[in-house]
């Protein structure tokens, strides 16, 4: 018999953690092109079903969703990676990030309120705006969420990354993202046959520290 969705949604949420692959430029593995033709479908579509994350406002005409994904394989990874460390001398973990995935997809949200404009706007205006806004990235947040659960049901590792350098303009302006987009999240993508070779690993801190005490039964 089919596994219980329900049984199936739980399973893929639990299993999802936060670990950390870096590795070394030099050591890096070339996704097989047989791996590649297998799993580059399953990001995009793992993206698609993300975007059916509920969202209040629609952001512009077109594209309604308030988000926007970026996609780099592993070959654009890998030259973004050389870009920062060689080029602008980049000596944080990101370039080891970016050598150690299979797959980034950066995602970003489009704001309403950026507090340019050529009038003065009355406190009402910038107060819906703000609070529009707030909108839009916590539905941003959740599509990210589905996407890294979809990824894990396929049995790749994730990691949501606050950015670094990923969310300076320098960085938007070499990977062609539009300057009104703000950074979200930084994906990393790992397949499942690429888990192996010298690559160091560093799960996250907060795993251990999980609880439902943040649990509260409102009674009225």
């Amino acid at each position: 018999m089919p596994e219980n969705p329900a049984d199936v949604m739980e399973q893929a949420i639990r299993a999802r953690k936060t670990e950390k692959v870096l590795a070394k430029l030099e050591d890096h593995r070339p996704v097989p092109d047989g791996v590649d033709a297998l799993r580059r479908p399953q990001v995009l579509d793992a993206v698609k079903t993300a975007g059916w994350a509920p969202f209040h406002f629609a952001r512009q005409a077109g594209i309604a969703e308030p988000w926007r994904a970026h996609v780099l394989w592993h070959d654009q990874a890998i030259k973004t990676a050389h870009h920062l460390r060689d080029g602008l001398g980049d000596g944080s973990k990101l370039p080891l990030l970016l050598a150690g995935c299979s797959a980034c997809v950066v995602v970003t949200w489009l704001p309403e309120f950026d507090g340019q404009h050529d009038k003065p706007l009355k406190p009402q205006v910038i107060e819906e705006q703000r609070t529009r806004d707030e909108e839009h990235l916590a539905a941003a947040s959740a599509m990210v969420q589905n996407l890294m659960l979809v990824l894990t049901a396929h049995g790749m590792g994730t990691y949501w990354s606050s950015g670094g350098a990923l969310r300076k303009p320098h960085l938007f302006d070499y990977l062609g993202i539009p300057k009104e987009e703000r950074f979200l999240a930084g994906v990393f993508v790992e397949y499942p046959e690429m888990m192996d070779g010298p690559k160091q690993r560093k799960p996250g801190s907060h795993r251990g520290k999980r609880s439902d005490a943040w649990i509260r039964e409102v009674m009225v």
